[in-house]
C-alpha cells in the first residue's frame, strides 16, 4: 500500500509529492515533481522508522512544515504521478479527513479512529466505500452489534460495485479499488462468521479465493470449510496439503482424516487425481440470458452441464501439484467472449484479418468463439464453438501466448471434459500441460 500526498505553489516548478509506505519497515518518501534535474535525483526525502506511529508522525509533519511553507494539498492520489497540471485543484477537507481516518487506523487506538469516523458523520465522506469499511471495521472490534457490522460491509461493498458498474468515481485515497474490495470482502466474511451465516462467509471469501486469491484468504477458506462444512473437508486438506509451507494449517493438518488424506495424496498412483467442486447450477432463464447476450443456442451438452453443475470448478489434486478449472456461470459468458476479442484484435482491421485466419486455418467463426473455463491463474481458456454448422459445439484449448492458435480440437463439450479427466488420471503430459503441472 501507498499513501500519496501532492502539494501545488505557485508558479509549479518545485511541486512536491509525499508518501507513506506502512509494512515492516515504514517509510516516509518525498519527491520534488516536475523535476528537471539529474533522473534518480528526484527523491528529497526517505526515512524508515521502527514502527507504524512514528511514520504517520513524520509524515504528518512533513505535510504541515509543507502547509506552511505555502503549499497547497490537491486533489491529486495516483502514487505514480510524476507532474503536476497548472493550478491543480485543492483537496477538499472531507477526503482529507478520510485521509486522516486512514492513518489513525493504522496507528492509533480504538477511541480516536471513532473519533475520526465520528467527525465525518454527516459529510460526502459518509457514502464513501472506505467510509464504511472503516465503519464496518469498528463496529466488528467493538463486537457488540454484530447486525450493524453485517449492515455497514454489505454497504461498503454494494456501494463500491454500483459506482464501478456506473463508471463513477469513489475516494480511496491512494487505496487501490482492487485492495480495498478485498479489505472490504475479507471483513464481511468474518462478520457473516460472526451473524452465523457460514454460506454467506464461504461464498464471500471464496469469491476472494478466485479473484484475488493469497495465503491469507485461502486459509480463512480453509479454516471456515473445516468447521463449517465438514461434507467438504477435503478442499481444506487440499489446501493444507499444498499450502502449509507457509506456516497457519497446524490444526487442519491435525484433524481426524487428514493423515490419510495426506498417505494417498503422496501415493498418487491409484488417485484418478480429480473431482467436481459442488458448483452453483444455473436456472433455465439465465441460461436464456446468456443465449439472448451471445445471439445464438449452446449446444446441448454444454447447455445441461450448466444446468446441472453451473459455476463450478474441477479440482486436479497429484502428489506434488494442484490446479482448478474454473467454469463460469452463464452471466460471465458474454463478457469472457468480448475479453478474448480484445486480446487478440486491438483494432477493427486486425479483428478482420483474425477472423479470416481462424475460419482458414481452423474452419471457425472466431467471434463465434466463447470461453467457459480457465484454469486458475493462467492466461488460457476452455473455448465453444457456437456458429451453426459443421463445427458446431467443437472445442478447443487456447493460451494467450500464442493468441492466434487453438489446441486440443474436440467434437463436443462432454468430449472434451472426457479427455481433461481422462488425461489427468492417466497422467497425460498433454493434457497435464494446459494447467502447468507435469
Amino acid at each position: 500500500m501507498y499513501l500519496a500526498k501532492f502539494f501545488h505553489r505557485a508558479p509549479g516548478d518545485d511541486d512536491r509529492e509525499l508518501m507513506l509506505i506502512p509494512g515492516g519497515d515504514p517509510t516516509v518518501m518525498g519527491i520534488r515533481m516536475n523535476w528537471k534535474g539529474e533522473p534518480g535525483s528526484e527523491e528529497y526525502l526517505n526515512e524508515e522508522f521502527s514502527g507504524i506511529a512514528d511514520a504517520v508522525a513524520a509524515f504528518r509533519r512533513q505535510a504541515a512544515e509543507l502547509v506552511a511553507a505555502g503549499y497547497v494539498e490537491t486533489s491529486h492520489t495516483r502514487y505514480t504521478l510524476r507532474e503536476l497540471p497548472p493550478d491543480p485543484p485543492a483537496k477538499p477537507d472531507w477526503q482529507k479527513g478520510l485521509d486522516e481516518l486512514m492513518m489513525a487506523a493504522l496507528s492509533a487506538p480504538r477511541a480516536e479512529q471513532a473519533s475520526h469516523l465520528e467527525a465525518l458523520s454527516g459529510t460526502l465522506a459518509e457514502h464513501e466505500p472506505l467510509y464504511l469499511w472503516h465503519a464496518a471495521r469498528l463496529s466488528s472490534a467493538d463486537g457488540r452489534d454484530t447486525a450493524q457490522t453485517v449492515r455497514l460491509a454489505e454497504q461498503a461493498r454494494d456501494t463500491l460495485r454500483a459506482r464501478r458498474s456506473a463508471r463513477q468515481p469513489h475516494y480511496a485515497w491512494s487505496i487501490s479499488e482492487s485492495d480495498l474490495e478485498g479489505r472490504i470482502l475479507e471483513l464481511l466474511s468474518d462478520a457473516y462468521v460472526q451473524a452465523g451465516d457460514s454460506d454467506g462467509a464461504l461464498a464471500t471469501i471464496e469469491h476472494l479465493c478466485r479473484t484475488a486469491p493469497n495465503h491469507e484468504r485461502i486459509l480463512q477458506r480453509a479454516e471456515l470449510i473445516l468447521a463449517c462444512f465438514p461434507e467438504r473437508r477435503e478442499e481444506a486438506f487440499d489446501d493444507a496439503y499444498q499450502w502449509s509451507q507457509f506456516g497457519g494449517y497446524d490444526d487442519i493438518m491435525a484433524s481426524d482424516g487428514y493423515a490419510e488424506y495426506e498417505a494417498k495424496r503422496k501415493a498418487g498412483t491409484s488417485a484418478k487425481g480429480w473431482r467436481w467442486k459442488p458448483g452453483i447450477p444455473a436456472s433455465e432463464s439465465a441460461v436464456r440470458a446468456a443465449e439472448q447476450a451471445l445471439g445464438t443456442r449452446l449446444p446441448d451438452a454444454y447447455r445441461n452441464f450448466l444446468l446441472t453443475r453451473g459455476e463450478t470448478e474441477l479440482l486436479v489434486r497429484l502428489p506434488e501439484s494442484s490446479s482448478e478449472l474454473r467454469f463460469y456461470g452463464p452471466d460471465k459468458l458474454a463478457t469472457q467472449q468480448r475479453n478474448l476479442l480484445d486480446f487478440i484484435a486491438s483494432s477493427e482491421d486486425e479483428l478482420e484479418d483474425a477472423c479470416a485466419y481462424f475460419r482458414k486455418t481452423y474452419g471457425v467463426s472466431l467471434k463465434h468463439l466463447i470461453p467457459v473455463a480457465e484454469p486458475s491463474q493462467l492466461s488460457r481458456c476452455l473455448l465453444i464453438h457456437v456458429e451453426p454448422g459443421e463445427r458446431y459445439g467443437w472445442c478447443f484449448e487456447w493460451d494467450h501466448d500464442g493468441s492466434w492458435e487453438l489446441e486440443q480440437k474436440q467434437p463436443g463439450f462432454d468430449v472434451a471434459l472426457k479427455a481433461l479427466t481422462d488425461g489427468i488420471e492417466s497422467r497425460n503430459e498433454t493434457q497435464l500441460r494446459f494447467f502447468e503441472l507435469g
